[in-house]
């Protein structure tokens, strides 16, 4: 009996933990990675492509905590310093979600309601760049970023610290974006927006945005080593670890790498942006997200609606955003937000599904093959998803042309910028379901399925783009970020940039063949008499060769130096504008009195009568008069 009754306690204890065991040794990956090997593969993955490794620090994560937390290369190279779980990085626009988490509190508390006009959260007169002012704007269209606003051109993405504005409301009010779309019209990615969400944070519930996600996220997860500020006082330790930190590029070309030094990015719309802190911390948050009691809610039914949909691809039924989380297509859908900064990248994502959840951080600017490569090895490739293989291609055709963000200034002094960078132009190869990206670093645009495109890259970026129609017939391609529209015009537009510029640096290259020329007849003593349609063209060089180095200088700081800079070089452009029409009528007007000179003279000279207004239209055109009205 005894020995029976051993038998039946062994029976039993072997069906106790041999199905633990199993399931364990069963619970996979979306990309079919065993738990037990995430580890591995991660160091297998971060071997591979080291070449271009600086540091990253990251933690796959699942509802119940923790399976691998790891940390690789250096976050001071020169001085050998290994990245470690003391080393902190910025999140850069992964702090967006701290605004909407908190944003989903108020709504809990009702204190914000999500189908009211954001003005009645505001000062009156608040806003004061709204195009379509009748049209309601609401919480959930700055959480999609469909409100319209185009990019902001007043923020200095390279402020120094003294820089900073003294409140977030003064950095919302000074920033304010031109509203260029209807509302919903188009998805317009926007730091402003996100920093304006944050704002009536601050007005709903009568704290400070710092103290308030310090003691409505960071206490009550833990994160002791992470800071919100726009100084980092809220985090004294935070604020001596960021200064131990330094920024590298880091290539497989090595001629192409930098170091960036210390490279503290000063966020003047700091909810954005500016969040900075430890890998772990980081994690903690991201874990919040799927833990089996959400800790940022009182109840799990808010988050349940904050991983609802609140924008789609197109007339689709695909997910774009979640109140504020964007949805990435990968085997699984996954929810988050990465970031980047001067100085570094940051990937959060998760399945709400499964749990299951990675954070990377880099001290590396734009960096992709293990902030995005990584999150790709966990989750899969989006062309092996039920999404895709249920929507196979069901035509081919030509998508080749110009296309247009609509993240971007198309409005007011800066519209030049579209024109300068931003477009992509898409070829045809061989193959009729790929085209190349020409001018974007060796991308491509991949046909996956019905609408459905991947645009990939060397560098270990692959972006799920959704292809549509608009109301006026245009195609248009949609990404998690910002709608690109299938706009020809843009061909012109940079052909007139590119050549205004290459003018004017022809015209400076003439201008210093004259002055040496001159010089040269000097030493000799012979003069030269200039008529006064010579001494016209050599001030419409001139005029030329200054706003190109002008146009050039625009564009450069429009987002840089910030607005008071710009608008010194736009009211510089103006007055050449001026002087140019002036010089030309004149020109025009001797070219047509002088009955002696001869025709290829005359020829030159109406040409360069042409290149005065030619001038003028090209200052019109690019607005760069518009700077008081945006």
């Amino acid at each position: 009996m005894k020995r029976l009754f051993a038998m039946l306690v062994a029976a039993l204890m072997l069906v106790m933990i041999i199905p633990q065991s199993v399931y364990a040794a069963e619970k996979l990956t979306p990309s079919g990675i065993s738990y037990d090997d995430i580890g591995t593969e991660i160091d297998a993955y971060v071997k591979e492509y080291e070449t271009g490794l600086v540091s990253v620090g990251t933690c796959v994560f699942d509802e119940s905590g923790i399976i691998y937390e790891g940390y690789y290369g250096y976050s001071d190279i020169e001085n050998e310093k290994l990245a470690d779980e003391e080393t902190v990085y910025d999140w850069g626009s992964t702090s967006k979600l701290l605004v909407w988490v908190s944003v989903m509190q108020l709504k809990e508390q009702e204190k914000l309601d999500f189908e009211t006009d954001i003005r009645e959260y505001l000062p009156e007169g608040f806003l004061t760049k709204l195009q379509y002012e009748d049209e309601t704007i609401t919480m959930l269209n700055l959480m999609n970023h469909d409100a319209g606003f185009q990019e902001s051109m007043y923020e200095n993405q390279m402020a120094t610290e003294d820089e900073l504005y003294g409140s977030l409301e003064e950095a919302v009010k000074v920033c304010e974006c031109y509203q260029a779309y209807h509302v919903g019209e188009h998805t317009a990615y926007s730091n402003w927006g996100t920093a304006l969400a944050a704002f009536i944070v601050e007005r709903v519930s009568g704290m400070s945005y710092v103290d308030y996600v310090n003691e409505n996220i960071f206490k009550p997860l833990g994160m002791e080593h992470t800071s919100i500020g726009m100084h980092m006082e809220d985090n004294e330790w935070v604020r001596n670890q960021r200064e131990e930190l330094k920024c590298y590029g880091r290539y497989a070309q090595e001629e192409y790498n930098a170091d960036y030094g210390v490279c503290h990015s000063w966020v003047q719309l700091y909810p954005a942006g500016a969040a900075i802190g430890i890998t772990s911390d980081l994690a903690k948050f991201a874990q919040g997200f799927v833990a089996s009691d959400c800790p940022f809610f009182k109840s799990n039914e808010t988050r349940d609606e904050m991983f609802t949909a609140t924008s789609f691809y197109g007339d689709s039924d695909i997910a774009e955003n979640c109140h504020g989380l964007w949805v990435e297509q990968f085997k699984v859908p996954t929810l988050g937000h990465g970031g980047n900064t001067g100085g570094c990248t940051a990937n959060l994502q998760f399945d709400p599904e499964s749990g299951l959840g990675m954070v990377v951080l880099t001290n590396e600017p734009g960096e992709t093959m293990f902030s995005t490569g990584l999150v790709g090895m966990l989750f899969g490739d989006v062309r092996d998803s039920e999404l895709v293989k249920n929507n196979p291609v069901k035509e081919h055709y030509d998508i080749s042309g110009t296309y247009a963000p609509t993240r971007t200034i198309v409005s007011g002094y800066g519209s030049a910028l579209q024109y300068a960078y931003g477009c992509f132009f898409a070829t045809k190869t061989d193959n009729p379901d790929v085209f190349n990206m020409p001018l974007t670093g060796g991308m491509q645009m991949i046909h996956i399925g019905d609408h459905m495109w991947l645009q990939t890259s060397e560098s270990g970026a692959n972006y799920f783009t959704y292809e549509s129609v608009d109301s006026d017939g245009n195609r248009q391609f949609e990404m998690m970020s910002t709608d690109m529209f299938q706009n020809n015009q843009h061909i012109l537009g940079t052909i007139v940039y590119f050549g205004f510029a290459i003018l004017g640096i022809a015209c400076l290259l003439i201008l210093l063949i004259k002055g040496l020329t001159l010089l040269i007849r000097k030493i000799r003593k012979k003069k030269k008499m200039l008529t006064k349609a010579d001494r016209q063209i050599t001030l419409q060089q001139l005029i030329q060769g200054v706003s190109g180095v002008i146009l050039f200088c625009l564009i450069s700081v429009i987002g840089i130096k910030g607005y008071a800079y710009a608008v010194f070089l736009c009211i510089m452009a103006v007055i050449l504008a001026l002087v140019s029409l002036v010089n030309g009528i004149l020109l025009l007007k001797n070219t047509w009195k002088d009955k002696e000179i001869g025709r290829w003279k005359k020829i030159k000279q109406y040409i360069w009568a042409i290149l005065c207004f030619g001038y003028v239209a090209v200052i019109i055109w690019f607005q760069l008069y518009d700077f008081v009205h945006i």
